[in-house]
């Protein structure tokens, strides 16, 4: 048996020779290189998420109750009439979801006109 310098007990295990074993500068960027490897992969989890949200997330509750039909006064709105039939709902939201039941695009309507809205349940 040989006996190392020192005169302790050799222990089995991995012999690292002193020319391989890793120099500070090797570590640092072995470190460096781990820590982009996790930024990288947090801001990808990020953009992943903030992409899910925008495509199925946190839109308007939809409203409640079915639709009625009503028929347009002189000097309503889609925002006075939103107002009037769904009080209780964003008038943004009522807005939209009439412009969309009836294939308007504008803000006002003619007189007369009947107009199928929503009614909150």
């Amino acid at each position: 048996m040989i006996r190392p310098r020192g005169g302790g007990r050799r222990v089995p295990g991995r012999v690292v020779p002193r020319a391989a074993q890793p120099t500070a500068a090797a570590c640092d960027r072995a470190r460096r290189s781990g820590e982009w490897l996790w930024l990288t992969s947090v801001a990808i989890f990020t953009f992943l998420i903030v992409m899910l949200v925008g495509l199925f997330g946190f839109r308007d509750a939809p409203m409640t109750g079915g639709t009625t039909l009503i028929e347009v006064r002189a000097g309503d709105t889609l925002w006075g009439i939103a107002d009037r039939v769904a009080p209780d709902s964003d008038p943004r939201a009522v807005v939209a979801r009439i412009a969309e039941l009836n294939g308007l695009d504008a803000a006002t309507v003619e007189t007369g006109r009947l107009l199928v809205v929503p009614v909150s349940g």
